[in-house]
């Protein structure tokens, strides 16, 4: 069994390594299977195709910078729910603007709904956890669970394609510049009364 993990954790690293460094579309499964040194077999047993990959990739991704994020948002808590959350989306804007090569791999694929999918799998139990918190947050009290799923969507989806958009492409304004009118709308969102 370990070394089934360890095969798979191979494909999963030479895939970064190279989507990283020569991009998706430069990279075939054959120079991903001989740079993990196994046999091409070898990756049809834990991926479909490229883009499986890529989603492993991106999910985990994801689940860590959004874990760093909220933990970050936990030792530098400022007692204020929508200060917090700007925390995290500051957090996450930090994050991609040190790791651009990471942003470019994943483009705008840093995203919420693919992290829904994985709620129920234990090694992304942090992520319920940072739900379950919102869920319980006197702040959100009078919002539906749907509700503040949809919240945090928003939030996702707005850091996740900002950044890309600004951090990569410098549109409409750089990420500095986005900065405070991207937390004065995250402050407006959280702020408006449930319906």
């Amino acid at each position: 069994m370990q070394q089934k993990q360890e095969k798979k954790q191979s494909l999963v690293e030479s895939a970064y390594e190279l989507f990283l460094h020569k991009g998706f579309q430069k990279t075939s499964i054959d120079e991903i299977v001989k740079n993990a040194k196994v046999a091409k077999g070898t990756f049809y047993l834990y991926f479909r195709d490229k883009s499986d990959i890529m989603q492993h990739i991106v999910l985990h991704i994801s689940c860590r910078v959004l874990k760093d994020a909220y933990d970050n948002m936990m030792a530098n808590d400022t007692g204020d729910f929508v200060e917090n959350i700007i925390l995290i989306a500051d957090f996450i804007i930090n994050y991609f603007t040190k790791n651009k090569l990471v942003l470019q791999m994943v483009e705008r694929n840093f995203s919420w709904p693919l992290i829904r999918e994985k709620l129920d799998d234990e090694q992304f139990s942090v992520l319920n956890d940072i739900l379950a918190s919102c869920f319980s947050h006197p702040y959100l009290e009078g919002h539906s669970q749907d509700e503040i799923y949809k919240l945090l969507f928003v939030i996702i989806e707005l850091c996740g394609s900002i950044s890309y958009t600004s951090i990569i492409m410098n549109q409409p304004d750089t990420i500095e510049n986005m900065k405070p009118f991207l937390y004065d709308i995250i402050r407006k969102i959280l702020r408006k009364e449930p319906a």
